[in-house]
């Protein structure tokens, strides 16, 4: 755990460099705000909860994080030797797997005491799975236009424009509204869950598509250097 730790810091001390304590500091204004506000208002609603504590630190902050993931050694000029590495494909995924942990870690931190203070009033598992499938759908988004694209901020754009188009799953809520849904204190009820797991199911397979066709570009590294 102890070398997994420091993998992932020193993978993101080299992807933001000296930008990781300004990241670090508007991360920890926003979710102590967050939970500050669920101290002081424990019937607050846990939708706006998942939003604000996940999903807006993961578009103001791990997208921008994101699209540097190759941007370092395009910019040293060193590309060329980072894919001729023996782990070249590894390499980076380590830095796309740092940020999705993260913020998946963190979303996962402060749903879990609002599901204890709100007396079990949502069910945890949705949005725990949530986080996770969209943690990893914007890693891979991220890394499948950084090997095609030459600068942070084109990945940046055409990261943001790929979630826009997304949008109608990427930003459902999982948690159902508990004045006009039944569930339990794990997962929704069948019914209420179709909207979900339908958002879900092609968040995941965008996800998995991004990914293939990113690591089918690592593995081809002339293509990325002409």
């Amino acid at each position: 755990m102890r070398d997994l730790l420091r993998s992932a810091r020193l993978s993101l001390s080299l992807l933001l460099g000296r930008r990781l304590v300004l990241f670090a500091v508007i991360d920890a204004l926003v979710v102590g705000y967050l939970l500050l506000q669920m101290l002081l208002n424990s019937e607050g609603d846990a939708g706006d909860i998942y939003r604000y504590a996940f999903l807006l630190p993961s578009l103001l902050l791990a997208l921008p994080a994101l699209a540097g993931l190759v941007d370092l050694e395009r910019r040293a000029g060193c590309l060329d030797l980072a894919l001729s590495a023996p782990a070249a494909e590894a390499y980076f995924l380590r830095r796309a797997g740092a940020v999705c942990a993260v913020i998946a870690v963190q979303g996962c931190l402060v749903m879990i005491p609002s599901w204890i203070l709100s007396d079990f009033g949502f069910p945890l598992l949705a949005p725990l799975i949530q986080i996770v499938v969209i943690s990893l759908f914007l890693a891979t988004v991220s890394l499948f236009w950084a090997v095609r694209l030459r600068t942070s901020g084109a990945v940046w754009l055409a990261s943001a424009v790929t979630v826009a188009a997304m949008s109608p799953w990427f930003f459902t809520n999982p948690i159902p509204d508990r004045l006009k849904a039944h569930y339990g204190s794990l997962l929704p009820g069948a019914e209420e869950s179709l909207p979900w797991l339908r958002s879900l199911a092609i968040l995941a397979v965008g996800a998995a598509l991004f990914y293939l066709y990113a690591r089918r570009r690592l593995r081809r590294p002339e293509r990325m250097l002409s």
